[in-house]
C-alpha cells in the first residue's frame, strides 16, 4: 500500500504561499483524485490510504489541515483523531465526503463557514430550556419540541409565491415570523441548528410512500430528511414530514420495533438504502425510502424547486398543515381537521371558511393575514375531493 500518494504533476499555477492539505482516506484510487483536484486548485496535498499510520509517517504540524474520508468515521477514526491532536493540539481535522471533499477542503481553509442559527431565538421559538452540549440527550429534547411549536405547513406555495430555502429566509420566516414551513425549511433549520451545537450532521433524501395508491409508479426523491451520529452510532432525524412526523430520533443500526409517542416505527434494509415504515393496525405500512448518500444543499434547492412547482404537486393544489404535541396529532387537509390520539383513536372536523381561518390560528399558531382568504376559501371547495397522495 503506498504510504505517501502524491499528486500526479501538472500546468497549473499555484498561488504564491500554498497552503499544506493531507487527506487520509481508504482507497488509492479515489484519494488520487481528490489530491490532484486539490492540486488543480493550487494547494499543495498529500495523503495516504493506510490512515492509521498517518500519525508516524506525517508531522501533523506541517499542514494548515488534515481531512479524513468518512470510511473513518467510528472509534477507528476517533483514535486516529487522537493521536493527531496528541502530536499537535492546534491540528485542524476536517471530515469529509469523497464526492464533495475537495469543495469541503478549500472552503475550510479559506474559513468558509455555514451560516449560524440565531440558538437563542430558536430555543425560545420552540420553548426548549434543556442542555445544549451535542449529546442523545439534547437531540431527544429539541426533536421532541420542535414538531409541536412549528407547524408543517406550505402556505407560500399555495399563494404562488415560491419557497425560499436559504437559511436566511428560513431563519426570517420559521423562527421570526411565527411561520411554518415543510421538509426542505423544517430540517434544513434543524440541521444548522445542530451543527451550530456540535453535532455531526448528514443530509439524506427520501422517497415518499407514505398514502401511496398501491401499485402506484414511484415517486422522485422529494423528501429531506437527517443522519445525526452520536458515539459511532447513526440515528435517523425528521422533523419535517406533516402529520406522521418523527417525535423522537431513531437508531439506523436496527431493524427492531422503535415505540414512539405516538407510533411503533422500524426501519428495515431496502434496495441500497433503508425503509421507515409505521406500525398502523397492526400493520407495517411505509413511509419512505431512504437514500444512503449525504447530500449537499444544491441538491435540496433541485427538489424545492420540483415540489413547490411542479403542477402535479400535492403542495400546488391541497392546504396541508400539520401539528404534533405529546397528546395528539393535528393534521388539516384542506378543510377537515383530523386530531389522531396515541391510543389509536381520532375524530374528524369539517369546517366552513370561518372555522379553517380559526384553526390556522388557534391550532396551528399560524399569523393568518388578509392574503390568505382566497387559498382559505379555495381549500373548503376542495374538501370533498380525494385526498393526495404525498
Amino acid at each position: 500500500m503506498n504510504q505517501d500518494i502524491k499528486p500526479e504533476t501538472g500546468t497549473t499555477e499555484q498561488p504564491p504561499v500554498a497552503r499544506k492539505v493531507l487527506v487520509l482516506g481508504r482507497s488509492d484510487a479515489v484519494l488520487q483524485t481528490v489530491l490532484d483536484e486539490l492540486t488543480a486548485f493550487g494547494i499543495e496535498a498529500r495523503g495516504t490510504a493506510s490512515p492509521e499510520s498517518a500519525a508516524d509517517h506525517f508531522d501533523a504540524r506541517d499542514f494548515d489541515l488534515i481531512a479524513l474520508g468518512r470510511g473513518l468515521l467510528g472509534e477507528a477514526g476517533d483514535a486516529l483523531k487522537a493521536r493527531l491532536r496528541q502530536r499537535h493540539p492546534g491540528v485542524r481535522l476536517l471530515d469529509t465526503y469523497a464526492p464533495f471533499a475537495a469543495h469541503q477542503i478549500i472552503a475550510a481553509l479559506d474559513r468558509e463557514q455555514p451560516p449560524v442559527p440565531d440558538l437563542d431565538a430558536y430555543c425560545a421559538r420552540i420553548g426548549y430550556h434543556g442542555p445544549l452540549t451535542p449529546t442523545l440527550e439534547t437531540l431527544q429534547g429539541l426533536h421532541a419540541r420542535h414538531p409541536d411549536a412549528i407547524a408543517f405547513e406550505a402556505i407560500d406555495v399555495l399563494l404562488d409565491r415560491g419557497v425560499d430555502i436559504s437559511p436566511k429566509a428560513v431563519e426570517d420566516k420559521l423562527i421570526h415570523a411565527g411561520r411554518g414551513g415543510y421538509c426542505f425549511e423544517h430540517n434544513g433549520l434543524f440541521k444548522r441548528v445542530l451543527e451550530a451545537l456540535g453535532f455531526h450532521v448528514e443530509g439524506l433524501t427520501a422517497r415518499v410512500r407514505w398514502m401511496a395508491r398501491p401499485g402506484s409508479a414511484p415517486q422522485p426523491h422529494s423528501h429531506m430528511a437527517l443522519k445525526v451520529w452520536i458515539d459511532h452510532r447513526p440515528w435517523l432525524v425528521d422533523v419535517g414530514f406533516g402529520g406522521n412526523v418523527l417525535t423522537t430520533p431513531l437508531r439506523m443500526d436496527t431493524t427492531e420495533p422503535q415505540p414512539t409517542q405516538h407510533e411503533t416505527f422500524r426501519l428495515i434494509p431496502y434496495g441500497p438504502g433503508l425503509l421507515l415504515q409505521a406500525q398502523i393496525d397492526g400493520d407495517w405500512r411505509p413511509v419512505y425510502e431512504l437514500s444512503g448518500e449525504p447530500l449537499l444543499n444544491g441538491d435540496y434547492e433541485v427538489a424545492n424547486w420540483y415540489t413547490s412547482t411542479y403542477p402535479q404537486s400535492p403542495f400546488r393544489s391541497h392546504l396541508m398543515v400539520a401539528r404534533t404535541t405529546p397528546d395528539a396529532r393535528y393534521k388539516l387537509l384542506n378543510g377537515r381537521l383530523t386530531t389522531q390520539f396515541p391510543d389509536g383513536t381520532s375524530h374528524r372536523l369539517e369546517l366552513d371558511a370561518e372555522g379553517l381561518e380559526q384553526v390556522l390560528r388557534d391550532t396551528f399558531g399560524l399569523p393568518v393575514t388578509a392574503e390568505w382568504r382566497g387559498m382559505i376559501e379555495q381549500a373548503i371547495e376542495r374538501t370533498a375531493e380525494a385526498d393526495p397522495v404525498e
